[in-house]
């Protein structure tokens, strides 16, 4: 075993985010290496901790019973090193997610497809998240990595690819943004409560 508890916890913390996936997407996700993710995921599933699903229209990797209590294991020992800085970032995350669901709600049942009803919307969500990204990657830097994955659905949707507004499981705009908000809340050590809606 050539990788540290925190690779360990990085991995499984993008697991735990992401549900089930590959190891590019967390590594990705994380901001670590492919064969670093492969490494642990490999080493999580002969301690299974993890499990790999082959088969069918779904699959990949995903964490046991056992796995999430190695994570949690793994998380009581880490945590952001300015916790304020991170919980103030996830409060200004609440307003746009607000309006991030108004506007998902709106494309889904008055946009009929349209790009251009809710694109400007979009686009003010937008600098509203890197605005929260900036204050979060200062006590987690890794959620940098989220910008460039947000930029990224951005500008594909803004190209004509209606599918990169929501479609769940492709790395849409909305699938991104599920993680960035799973991920601030398991990394502040919080469940999900009605002020998350």
């Amino acid at each position: 075993m050539s990788y540290t508890p925190d690779d360990e916890y990085a991995v499984l913390h993008g697991l735990r985010i992401k549900g089930m996936t590959a190891p590019a997407e967390i590594a990705a996700a994380m901001g670590i290496e492919a064969a670093l993710a492969q490494e642990v995921l490999d080493d999580a599933v002969a301690r299974e901790h993890a499990r790999l699903r082959t088969g069918g229209r779904l699959q990949g990797y995903l964490l046991t019973t056992a796995g999430r209590a190695r994570y949690g294991e793994l998380a009581a020992t880490r945590g952001p090193a300015d916790s304020e800085r991170l919980d103030t970032a996830y409060r200004a995350f609440l307003e746009p997610n607000r309006a991030f669901k108004t506007l998902t709600t709106r494309w889904q049942t008055e946009a009929n497809g349209h790009i251009e009803v809710v694109l400007p919307d979009l686009r003010e969500v937008h600098r509203s998240v890197l605005a929260v990204l900036t204050t979060a990657a200062q006590a987690v830097p890794r959620m940098t990595t989220y910008e460039q994955r947000f930029d990224a659905a951005l500008e594909s949707f803004a190209s004509g690819e209606a599918a990169a507004l929501a479609r769940p499981m492709s790395g849409s705009y909305h699938d991104v943004w599920m993680e960035l908000h799973e991920d601030l809340l398991l990394t502040l050590g919080r469940e999900r409560s009605g002020s998350d809606e």
